[in-house]
């Protein structure tokens, strides 16, 4: 991988890969009518273009740390060996028996952040605000696809 400082193409272009699955998920195709019938929002034209650039500037954010955590667990083979319990299913993101394999592995670590981090988070924010858990789903597996996009550009890109 390149340094940071080189990333900026498969930075853009995981953001951009991201923003483009999002709208796909949402969209009337996928899951789209049966999120708002769950209470989600639908953009006016009015707001349209300025809750876009917000997203747009979000993924550019999350593709550079996912940029960031690729390359440094990368660099470090940071496989991490545990006994029992939830390290377990961690450590089967983080281990890889094929360290040449640059897109799985950068896919593994997105589905790692999905899970450590956004995943869990989600379900607090479920349960403390009685949403519901088929909007959770939708949801939640709408960033873990955008999340796996950013890392197969970010992986063919670098």
């Amino acid at each position: 991988m390149m340094p940071v400082h080189m990333a900026y193409m498969p930075i853009l272009a995981a953001a951009a890969a991201e923003v483009v699955v999002s709208m796909l998920w949402y969209s009337d195709h996928l899951f789209g009518p049966m999120w708002k019938k769950l209470g989600g929002k639908s953009s006016g034209k009015k707001d349209f273009y300025q809750k876009l650039g917000i997203h747009i500037l979000a993924s550019l954010v999350t593709a550079t740390a996912l940029y960031i955590a690729i390359v440094v667990f990368q660099k470090t083979q940071a496989g991490v060996h545990t006994q029992a319990g939830l390290g377990q299913i961690f450590s089967m993101f983080l281990h890889d028996s094929n360290h040449n394999n640059t897109l799985m592995c950068s896919m593994k670590i997105a589905g790692f952040i999905w899970l450590g981090f956004y995943a869990p988070s989600k379900v607090i924010c479920t349960v403390w605000s009685s949403c519901n858990w088929t909007k959770f789903m939708i949801t939640a597996g709408g960033k873990l696809a955008g999340l796996v996009a950013m890392a197969a550009v970010i992986a063919s890109l670098s």
